[in-house]
């Protein structure tokens, strides 16, 4: 039987934005009866949690309830649902895709529900941010999914006041939050009215009559640093001295009485890393009674995966918190990163580099238009599902890109071989009908790679590695052309232990193979562990850059990996950090990317980018075992 307090805590849950963001467990777990985690290693936490989440509790239809015992044992629903969103896309896999064994994934069932979802965004600006912030962390168009713009039925709730058509500090923290993460500007006014609602101790209350309450205090400095205020801010420095001493030994709890619970201290943890605050070490501000905030955290994690709650029964596996558990103990505070937005605000920047006379665009930042840089961005465009032929794509000359990529190529293929045929061949499929690489400007393209093809099996010189061969390669798969098996041989016979070279090469190597259904050596991916910076890509010498990285990231999803995956992440101040969080540090104010060796903005760089940040993988595999084949030659 739930004491009295349980009974309070949850009837506040049910009314939380339909909702479940919210709300920690009453009484801590007691030494002993949880293991907890047999390690402080963040990113074997999360996955066991994302594991135990998904296999155990995830319905036939995709979705998710927070009440539920198990797998199809309560009916799914939207707030809980895009709160598994959140939690997946935190740990850095794909809410798209179906886990291994299931039969739907939660985005397939927001999509399937899209009468409820609208209904549900529609109620007010809180549940509307939510949405728009699920959405945006998994790398969805909140603009138009379902064919629902959902971006902006939360903007329309915006009133005259500053407040997103909410009541409380709470759901207005979450509509800011959603606001944000779409790229969009907060308005001055929201920030204020949200700062308005402070308690003179630095709190913010939940709405529901629970004064200091840590959990809106900490949603609430997500939001304010969200939308535009710095840390030094008087209204987040309040609040931050309010988590200060309301935290106990064991991390943190809804209500002063309370004792601590797993929700309230992962919000918390979520706030302090928002803040840059040292929330992880031994030696930081933030330790208790000698546990610092991620083992109070850690404490709550059982030895199968699941975070632990005690509803005054015992501790129990709580799927409540452990979907708010996993954004915390991956160190990523709420708005989560947002690749498709990112994406289509390097296009916008792309827009401005298209050259006006010809329609193309350079290869490299101060370097001449051509064909190759043309390609590139043909290519970037059509992955944003963007019409390269479209008026957005067409300069005053009345020139599209296609129109350009097929004025430039005669003088990009007048010199070079096989690797310029399959960089133009890559961009002509992109661009899709009327155009065909059996008959572009003027050539037949397959026809004239395989001219290209040496008696060794090489389309290209490989006096300097595999790349263009690669390229070339690459071409023909695209265009669904034979691939001569003397070159796949080539291919295969140019490791040395599963490693072509360079961290890109192993990363283009790893695409052809993959798109060929070929085995592929351990080695290489041993390689690419191994020469992965510290900052979680690849470049070269140590330092990384955003077209090895993306070349890395393509190989590594074409063969299944996630490249996103704790599996790839580095744990960088208390954070995963995986390579698409790396690129995206890296984008300029413009959406462009910047040239690493001079002035400008870098092609390059931008469509490579772009292609990394599009990318969907599936749930991939285990580093440790790996279904790969070693390729003898």
């Amino acid at each position: 039987m739930l004491n009295k307090a349980s009974v309070i805590v949850v009837t506040i849950l049910a009314g939380l934005l339909g909702l479940t963001f919210q709300l920690s467990a009453l009484k801590a777990v007691p030494a002993g009866l949880s293991e907890g985690p047999a390690t402080l290693d963040q990113p074997s936490s999360v996955k066991a949690a994302v594991r135990w989440m998904v296999a155990e509790n995830q319905n036939d239809d995709g979705g998710y309830n927070p009440f539920g015992s198990g797998a199809n044992q309560s009916p799914s629903t939207i707030p809980f649902t895009l709160d598994a969103v959140l939690a997946i896309a935190a740990a850095g896999y794909n809410p798209a895709a179906i886990f291994p064994g299931q039969e739907s994934a939660p985005i397939l069932f927001l999509r399937n529900h899209g009468s409820e979802l609208t209904t549900f965004a529609s109620a007010n600006g809180g549940q509307a941010g939510k949405v728009v912030m699920a959405l945006t962390a998994a790398a969805v168009d909140p603009r138009d999914f379902g064919g629902v713009d959902y971006l902006d039925i939360l903007m329309d709730q915006l009133q005259p006041d500053g407040s997103y058509n909410v009541g409380d500090a709470f759901k207005q923290a979450i509509a800011i939050i959603g606001v944000a993460s779409a790229g969009e500007p907060v308005p001055a006014a929201s920030a204020a009215w949200l700062a308005a609602k402070q308690a003179a101790d630095g709190s913010w209350d939940d709405g529901y009559g629970t004064t200091a309450n840590p959990d809106t205090t900490a949603m609430v400095v997500m939001a304010l640093l969200a939308a535009g205020r710095m840390p030094d801010d008087a209204t987040i420095v309040a609040a931050v001295d309010f988590l200060a001493l309301s935290q106990k030994a064991g991390g943190w709890s809804y209500a002063a009485d309370f004792a601590p619970g797993v929700n309230s201290t992962a919000v918390v943890v979520q706030a302090l890393s928002a803040l840059g605050e040292d929330w992880y070490s031994a030696s930081g501000p933030w330790v208790k009674d000698g546990n610092t905030p991620l083992q109070a955290l850690l404490a709550f994690q059982s030895d199968h995966g699941s975070f632990v709650s005690d509803y005054g029964q015992g501790p129990k596996d709580d799927l409540y918190g452990t979907v708010q558990a996993i954004p915390a103990v991956a160190g990523r505070p709420f708005p989560l990163p947002a690749r498709l937005e990112a994406a289509m605000r390097a296009l916008e920047c792309m827009d401005e580099m298209q050259d006006d006379t010809t329609g193309g665009w350079p290869s490299f930042a101060g370097g001449p238009v051509d064909a190759a840089g043309t390609s590139r961005a043909i290519q970037a465009i059509a992955a944003l599902d963007g019409d390269p032929r479209s008026e957005e794509w067409t300069v005053s000359s009345g020139t599209d890109a296609v129109e350009a990529l097929e004025a430039l190529t005669p003088q990009y293929l007048a010199s070079g071989r096989g690797g310029r045929v399959g960089i133009v061949m890559q961009g002509v499929v992109a661009a899709g009908p009327p155009a065909t690489v059996g008959n572009f400007a003027g050539e037949d393209l397959p026809l004239l790679m395989s001219g290209y093809l040496s008696p060794t099996g090489e389309y290209d010189s490989t006096a300097f590695g595999i790349f263009a061969h690669a390229e070339a390669m690459l071409g023909l798969i695209a265009a669904e052309e034979p691939v001569d098996p003397s070159a796949i041989d080539f291919l295969l016979a140019s490791h040395t232990d599963g490693n072509f070279g360079e961290a890109d090469a192993n990363g283009i190597a790893l695409q052809v193979l993959g798109n060929l259904s070929l085995p592929t050596s351990s080695g290489t991916i041993a390689s690419l562990l191994q020469s992965q910076t510290e900052d979680g890509g690849w470049g070269f010498g140590g330092v990384s850059n955003p077209s090895a990285t993306s070349e890395v990231v393509q190989g590594l999803v074409t063969i299944d990996q996630n490249p996103f995956a704790p599996d790839w992440s580095v744990v960088s101040g208390g954070r995963l950090t995986n390579s698409a969080d790396l690129v995206l540090a890296q984008q300029s104010p413009d959406g462009c990317w910047p040239n690493a060796y001079g002035p400008g903005q870098d092609p390059y760089s931008t469509t490579d980018a772009i292609l990394l940040l599009v990318q969907q993988p599936g749930w991939g595999y285990s580093t440790v075992n790996l279904p790969f084949v070693v390729a003898e030659h």
